[in-house]
């Protein structure tokens, strides 16, 4: 049976049938674009960009440092084995992609919801130490009543596992969860385990249905 986004179901945000809120970070909360994340890291070689978009952001490796099956210097290394003139570049990147500038929407949705007195929650593919440095760098954080991190598991979405698991773990009713992510694939996976969910898939959307 198909299941339908809950703002396809409502024109603005049922409360009174939600119990907690979940929220992706990348491109929810954090801006996480590899043009933005390649502009900051290497200004001065634009013509590296589409090379490193490959090696780097849509690389197998990448997924490693989400899953925690890889450390840092080793997804450096195998990014980079065939091309050893990029490893700076790789490194930089590496290294310095997790400064990522905050989503005002995402944020103003996030104390929204804070406001409305449902619980709050973080789903995420992220590695751990990066995810450690995001919450010390955005005070946002502090607003959540808890986080389920890929890399702590060793679980990713749109695995239904790591869903079942947040469930789980704070004793939610699937049926009175919300999920919030801009991936069409961990929607699918939260609407298959039997959540609400709202695909953040243009700008303007999560202001006109959450409010601020």
């Amino acid at each position: 049976m198909m299941h339908l986004m809950l703002n396809d179901q409502y024109d603005t945000m049922p409360w009174e049938q939600i119990d907690a809120v979940v929220f992706d970070v990348g491109n929810v909360l954090l801006q996480f674009t590899p043009e933005e994340v390649l502009t900051r890291c290497i200004p001065e070689r634009p013509d590296l960009y589409p090379e490193l978009t490959i090696r780097v952001f849509k690389s197998p490796y990448w997924c490693m440092r989400d899953r925690n099956s890889a450390t840092v210097e080793e997804v450096i290394a195998a990014m980079s084995k065939t091309a050893p003139e990029l490893e700076p570049y790789v490194r930089r990147v590496m290294e310095g992609w997790i400064d990522l500038p905050p989503m005002a929407e995402g944020v103003a949705a996030l104390r929204a919801c804070k406001a409305h007195g449902v619980k709050l929650y973080a789903l995420t593919n992220y590695a751990d130490r990066e995810f450690a440095h995001a919450c010390a760098r955005n005070e946002f954080f502090s607003l959540f009543d808890g986080y389920i991190v890929s890399a702590r598991e060793h679980l990713v979405k749109p695995g239904h596992e790591i869903y079942e698991l947040l469930t789980a773990r704070y004793q939610l009713d699937p049926a009175r969860t919300v999920f919030i992510d801009d991936s069409i694939a961990n929607i699918e996976g939260a609407l298959d385990c039997g959540w609400q969910a709202i695909c953040y898939n243009r700008p303007g959307m999560l202001k006109s249905f959450i409010g601020e």
